[in-house]
């Protein structure tokens, strides 16, 4: 009887040491996992930051550069190029330059192939990034169409305009300065004028088009930083550099 009891003790024993370690790792692994979690959701915050930040700069520019279009369009109209030939170069030296936004979705596209969206116990929160990753292929979308349509733009531009006095504005990377005196215009064939216009009308509408995308996905980035925040209160950023 003795040798029964020492026996079951020692194999009560030994099942309570196995229980234990399993709890225990499951423990530590579950400590594992949230605190990847919480590193996910720092990422993912500071790609939103940066979104937002690099938005507003590109928000400003666009805005900018549907002032110019209007102009060109406004001077050419109304047959004020030989009145406003220093602007007119100006602004067409600009067109084939708008601002593009580069989204940072670094963490989306990490999670994406990593498989790690299992450790984000929040399905708000993972059904609010897929939804945000998923306006990024609208964006690229845009962004392609108007590559195209300043390609086509850029046949008018060397027509109408005199390279050598674009090359006198060149200052450094892709900034330009007015040019001096007030250059002419190549070209006031009516033809011509219009398929420049007419293209431009085209590039107009993206930037119009592009304009309010980006607003509107600003405005989605900051919602989603307020709903992640409230959601993981205690999550610490570090900022990147």
């Amino acid at each position: 009887m003795k040798k029964i009891l020492n026996r079951f003790w020692e194999f009560l024993m030994l099942f309570i040491a196995i229980s234990l370690g399993f709890f225990v790792e499951n423990y530590r692994e579950g400590l594992v996992d949230r605190q990847k979690e919480k590193e996910i959701i720092a990422s993912f915050i500071n790609d939103l930051e940066t979104d937002i930040k690099e938005l507003d700069i590109v928000i400003k520019r666009r805005e900018i550069r549907e002032v110019r279009i209007d102009s060109i369009i406004y001077i050419l109209n109304n047959g004020l190029q030989d009145m406003y030939g220093k602007d007119l170069y100006y602004y067409a030296r600009y067109l084939p330059r708008p601002a593009v936004f580069w989204a940072n979705n670094t963490t989306n596209e990490e999670l994406k192939y990593s498989g790690n969206f299992i450790l984000i116990k929040n399905q708000k929160i993972i059904d609010t990034l897929l939804q945000y990753n998923d306006n990024f292929i609208f964006i690229d979308f845009i962004k392609e169409r108007e590559e195209y349509l300043v390609r086509r733009l850029f046949d008018q531009i060397n027509v109408m305009f005199d390279p050598m006095i674009f090359d006198q504005m060149n200052v450094y990377d892709i900034e330009f300065v007015y040019p001096s005196g007030n250059p002419k215009i190549n070209s006031k064939n009516k033809d011509v004028m219009n398929i420049f216009l007419s293209n431009l009308h085209y590039v107009k509408t993206v930037n119009v088009g592009q304009l309010g995308l980006f607003k509107r996905h600003q405005k989605k980035a900051k919602e989603i930083l307020s709903f992640i925040k409230q959601e993981y209160p205690n999550v610490a950023v570090n900022k990147k550099k």
